[in-house]
């Protein structure tokens, strides 16, 4: 069953906004982006001091208008945000102003790291040393070189890793089952054993510090709550810039980017094996939680130069698997 994020609404929007998110979940949708999203919207009427429930174009004026340094698409986010909430009002009968403003989207541009950058990022993951002294900071230590590796050798996404509970993870199987991916679906996802034993060897070592078996596979910095994926893309962004290669790179990696680097790296090693990548795709589709084959492809596409790009790939998790060291 999905884990629904919720926000303390309290505008006097916030009935509305409550009962158009549930009705939303009703119907299968997680809706944790928008409801983000919504509780922003809430925000800005509260900041605003507007005292009724009527949505007015003068109201939303800056509303739609881009924030300083905002992409497209989180400007494209919030406005459908308003609007989707506009249209249940009306529903409603209470007479509101539908923004329409289209930003169209960014530019999809996606940094594939080659082998170097690989090697280099999983160094400095793995050499990692905390400035302080907080405990917290040492335990989350030993987490990243397993969180990042889940997305480079297994291709899941930087909310699915973050919020893993223990009881979806089996070790002995060495499959992890992830609820509530993206578009409601769940699917399993099978673990390398190499990344299995490691993995294994994380988690001992993570009950033997807090003492106890967590609820969440990844602790936060406070164990009763799961490491967030703001978290992960900053310090991602501190491993990345200890790297070389970040001198002279004009768009900066993110954990997804280990993703798209999965993907085609496995496309490589099919057409290095002489296996029908047209047959595969179905059963990459599905590992990735992907709706179609197609959207799986898409990945691929994006990668500048792909071909160029994928014949000078070769192995994957053997060249980021360290060797297992004992505390």
């Amino acid at each position: 069953m999905a884990k629904y994020r919720d926000y303390p609404y309290q505008s006097v929007l916030a009935p509305y906004i409550k009962e158009y998110i549930a009705e939303k979940r009703s119907l299968g949708f997680i809706y944790d982006v928008k409801g983000y999203q919504l509780y922003r919207f809430d925000q800005y009427w509260i900041k605003n001091a507007f005292d009724d429930v009527h949505l007015t174009p003068e109201r939303l004026e800056k509303w739609v208008c881009a924030l300083p340094g905002e992409s497209k698409s989180s400007q494209t986010s919030r406005i459908g945000a308003a609007k989707d909430l506009a249209i249940y009002m009306n529903t409603l009968g209470i007479q509101c102003h539908v923004p329409l403003l289209s930003v169209g989207s960014d530019q999809r541009q996606i940094h594939l790291l080659d082998k170097t950058e690989i090697n280099e990022l999983f160094n400095a993951v793995d050499t990692y040393v905390p400035h302080s002294i907080n405990l917290s900071d040492y335990r989350m230590a030993d987490e990243y070189p397993i969180m990042f590796r889940l997305y480079y050798c297994c291709g899941m996404r930087n909310n699915e890793v973050c919020s893993l509970k223990t009881s979806d993870v089996d070790l002995k199987k060495g499959i992890i089952t992830v609820y509530g991916g993206k578009n409601n679906k769940d699917r399993l996802v099978y673990l390398p054993d190499d990344l299995c034993r490691l993995a294994d060897m994380y988690f001992g070592l993570l009950k033997r510090t807090l003492g106890y078996e967590p609820y969440w596979f990844f602790p936060g910095r406070y164990p009763n709550k799961h490491m967030q994926k703001t978290s992960i893309d900053r310090k991602f962004r501190e491993f990345w810039h200890m790297t070389a290669s970040s001198k002279h790179c004009d768009k900066d990696p993110t954990p997804h980017s280990l993703r798209h680097s999965f993907v085609v790296d496995r496309i490589n090693k099919w057409i290095l094996e002489g296996i029908d990548i047209n047959v595969m795709f179905i059963y990459l589709s599905k590992y990735l939680g992907h709706k179609n084959p197609d959207e799986s492809f898409y990945y691929y596409h994006l990668a500048k130069d792909a071909f160029r790009i994928i014949r000078q790939k070769d192995t994957m998790s053997g060249d980021v698997i360290p060797e297992v060291r004992r505390r």
